[in-house]
């Protein structure tokens, strides 16, 4: 995707987006408000087909004040004792004459009713369905609820009170099916008390009965079912799922069904046991559809028109950024691919050319930081080439000597019979001194070859059991000497057996006890085996009781050439190496090292290895398993069988033998013989040897170094690697890692005869 395809999408959709949210989020509000207008104007029209009601009850009302004012009561009601039933009775025709005139035309009017003082009826009046003419009848009238009849006895006023709705579904006059009694007190509007009551019966079944539309329910869900109106089966609550949870809040209801069907829901009129008579009026939603309907298409048409105006602005806008950035990226890239020096000299805005005039200095920065920084990584490169250089003179300058130094005043200090004490203290101190000038040149070495990635492991199996006792055997003493306990402690949920290199891991654990045994002056010392969380298996800890290290030096301590403490250093000693040396080894062990410790509590430094890191080595490489290794063998004679004369120069033999005496016999033949002669007693010296000096053929003694291990350091090499030759046994297991073997004791033509055969073939490739 271009560049002026992205700021285009950017600009489209940063001003589309506040715009699309305002509609998201205003056109269903303003929806919903329409829709709800829509329905409350809806609501007020179901309200103002009802409001005649209202109006016919007020003219009503004003009737009943009316009758109320009854013309001789007692004569009418029965209730003079003075009065004969034949004066009640005139009084009576002549009261029923007087209503047909004046509520003649009053056809709503079904009933009126007279009660006593004690709300027992006296006197009704009933309309004949036929002509409508009032007459008195036998019929019992329809009371109104005793509640209202009591209330309206104990009024010390004039008021009209209005009873529950009467509902009488089985009646066969449609004047009695639907009614309403109006009640008023005789009496109180002269200031006396009430001796009576008046009750007016209507007929509100033309309400009930003016649209088919309507829906008529009773408060449990029945269809209201009198004469006159359509005739439902069923329940309300079936047709309509919900409803009866609606009625219950006894509030105008919106039901809206999934078949899209929506029904206004209203308790209009209060019937006996106080309970409400709902009216259903369907919703028609064409109108609010239509609406919706046109508002969304001008929306979307705004939308729209809007969306082509914001995509040509940002069309313009993408282009002109698309040219300025591509001034910038085309000058950025000179400066740096190219190293040179930019102006960028634009026209427009004050801030646009102050923005060119700054990037341009920042270029001519750039270009002459840049040229320094090159010059500067030569005369790194050349440093570091003279560094690997001299390195590598060091090693060969120094370590042979040192080998023969150590060789030869480890064979004084054992034939040291004929030296006096002071003598023999010296030799010591040589020896002595010689090791360590040795360890501090291996140190150095090895950390050369840590940050040049060039010390690689050698992975095989090991026991890490006879491993750590071997360690401890080889310790033992020295912490002996100094009056320290030091214990190996085994856990028994530990690993006993992981892939990894012995000879690092051993170098790591002898740096830490090195520690230990340096720091520590009373107490004890601790090695300790245990299981370790994922993702590692294994861990080794070495815990003292020395003087500690502050939390802040815990970091340093791994640093090169770095202790705790610059003084601590003129106190015990050392070159702050080791530690260094035991992180590098760790991290290509593939695992990790934790220190942990306070000032005067010891220090606990633990080192992580996962159960497995790395390949195995090559077929025949692994020791036989249940075998040991071994460490030394006792001394032998040495040889004296006299060695013919031959002339071998410019080859480089090393040999690998623990015995001194033999070393040095071997060692004296082979420098006869004109050959160059490195001396080495283990395989960690046999390793560096050959990522050093040019080797062209390793005598290997029995026993000191595995024959197969050395074969598959040998093989690295490719064609050019050296010749193997095994002194020892022809039949044993290793003997096929080696191109020839002799007896641990060769004879000096014997042992020609092998060194001419085996080096020919090497003279001969290099005359090639």
């Amino acid at each position: 995707m271009s560049l002026r395809t992205r700021i285009l999408l950017f600009l489209f959709v940063f001003a589309l987006l506040p715009l699309l949210g305002a509609v998201a989020i205003n056109l269903p509000l303003v929806l919903d408000r329409v829709e709800l207008f829509y329905r409350q104007a809806f609501l007020q029209n179901l309200r103002a087909d009802f409001q005649d009601l209202d109006t016919h009850l007020a003219s009503r009302d004003e009737m009943l004040r009316l009758l109320a004012k009854l013309p001789e009561p007692g004569v009418v009601l029965g209730q003079d004792p003075r009065v004969g039933q034949a004066q009640i009775a005139r009084a009576r025709l002549k009261y029923t004459e007087w209503i047909n005139r004046i509520l003649q035309d009053q056809l709503d009017i079904v009933e009126i009713l007279f009660l006593g003082r004690d709300g027992t009826p006296k006197f009704w009046l009933s309309r004949d369905p036929e002509n409508h003419r009032w007459r008195p009848t036998t019929t019992p009238p329809h009371l109104p609820p005793e509640e209202l009849i009591q209330q309206v006895l104990a009024a010390k006023a004039p008021v009209v009170l209005l009873a529950p709705v009467s509902i009488d579904e089985k009646a066969t006059d449609l004047s009695r099916a639907v009614t309403l009694q109006l009640m008023a007190p005789l009496g109180p509007s002269e200031g006396k008390e009430t001796y009576g009551a008046v009750a007016m019966t209507l007929d509100i079944g033309g309400l009930v009965r003016r649209d088919e539309r309507t829906l008529w329910v009773h408060d449990d869900g029945r269809y209201l079912n009198v004469p006159g109106i359509v005739q439902r089966s069923g329940s309300a609550f079936e047709d309509f799922p919900g409803l009866k949870e609606k009625f219950a809040a006894r509030k105008i209801v919106l039901w809206e069904g999934k078949d899209g069907r929506t029904v206004i829901w209203v308790p209009l009129l209060r019937t006996e046991g106080d309970k409400p008579l709902w009216v259903g009026r369907p919703v028609r939603e064409e109108p609010l559809m239509a609406l919706r309907d046109a508002l969304i298409f001008r929306v979307s048409a705004i939308i729209l028109a809007l969306v082509v105006v914001i995509f040509l602005v940002s069309t313009w806008v993408a282009g002109r950024m698309e040219r300025l950035g591509k001034r910038v990226f085309e000058g950025v890239r000179k400066v740096v691919e190219e190293g040179e020096p930019v102006k960028f000299r634009w026209k427009g805005s004050a801030e646009l050319r102050q923005l060119g005039e700054n990037l341009s200095r920042l270029s001519e920065t750039h270009a002459r930081n840049l040229a320094e920084l090159q010059d500067h990584a030569r005369a790194l490169e050349e440093s570091n080439r003279y560094k690997s250089e001299f390195l590598a003179n060091v090693s060969h300058e120094l370590r042979t000597p040192l080998n023969s130094i150590l060789l030869l005043s480890k064979l004084l200090l054992k034939e040291s019979d004929g030296l006096s004490r002071e003598q023999q203290e010296q030799l010591r101190v040589i020896h002595e001194a010689s090791a360590d000038l040795r360890m501090l040149i291996d140190n150095v070495l090895d950390l050369s070859r840590m940050e040049a990635g060039r010390l690689e492991p050698l992975i095989e199996e090991v026991e890490l059991l006879p491993l750590l006792e071997e360690i401890h055997d080889q310790l033992a003493p020295q912490f002996r000497e100094k009056g320290l306990a030091f214990r190996v402690r085994i856990d028994e949920k530990a690993p006993v057996r992981i892939r990894t290199d012995p000879h690092k891991l051993a170098q790591i654990l002898k740096n830490f006890l090195s520690n230990a045994l340096k720091f520590t002056d009373e107490g004890e010392v601790v090695v300790e085996l245990a299981p370790a969380a994922e993702p590692h298996a294994v861990a080794l800890s070495v815990q003292d009781t020395g003087i500690g290290i502050p939390p802040e030096k815990q970091q340093a301590i791994f640093e090169a050439f770095q202790q705790a403490d610059g003084s601590t250093r003129r106190r015990f000693g050392g070159t702050g190496l080791g530690l260094s040396i035991s992180r590098e080894l760790a991290q290509i062990l593939c695992g990790e090292i934790r220190v942990r410790s306070r000032p005067g509590e010891g220090s606990r430094f633990t080192l992580l290895l996962p159960a497995n890191c790395g390949e195995m080595p090559a077929e025949g490489a692994m020791e036989e398993p249940g075998a040991e290794k071994a460490t030394a063998t006792p001394p032998q004679p040495v040889l004296e069988a006299a060695a013919p004369r031959a002339d071998l120069a410019g080859a480089h033999v090393l040999l690998v033998e623990s015995d001194i005496g033999r070393l040095l016999e071997l060692s004296r033949w082979l420098e006869g013989w004109h050959l160059q002669v490195t001396a080495a007693e283990d395989e960690e010296e046999v390793r560096e040897v050959l990522e050093e000096d040019g080797i062209q053929l390793l005598l290997l003694a029995e026993g000191v170094v595995d024959w197969c291990t050395i074969s598959v350091m040998v093989k690295k090499q490719g064609e050019a690697r050296p010749r193997l030759i095994g002194l020892g046994e022809a039949g044993e297991p290793a003997a096929p890692c080696v191109d020839a073997v002799l007896p641990r004791e060769p004879e000096p033509r014997q042992l020609l005869s092998v060194l001419q055969a085996n080096l020919r073939p090497l003279e001969e490739e290099k005359t090639r």
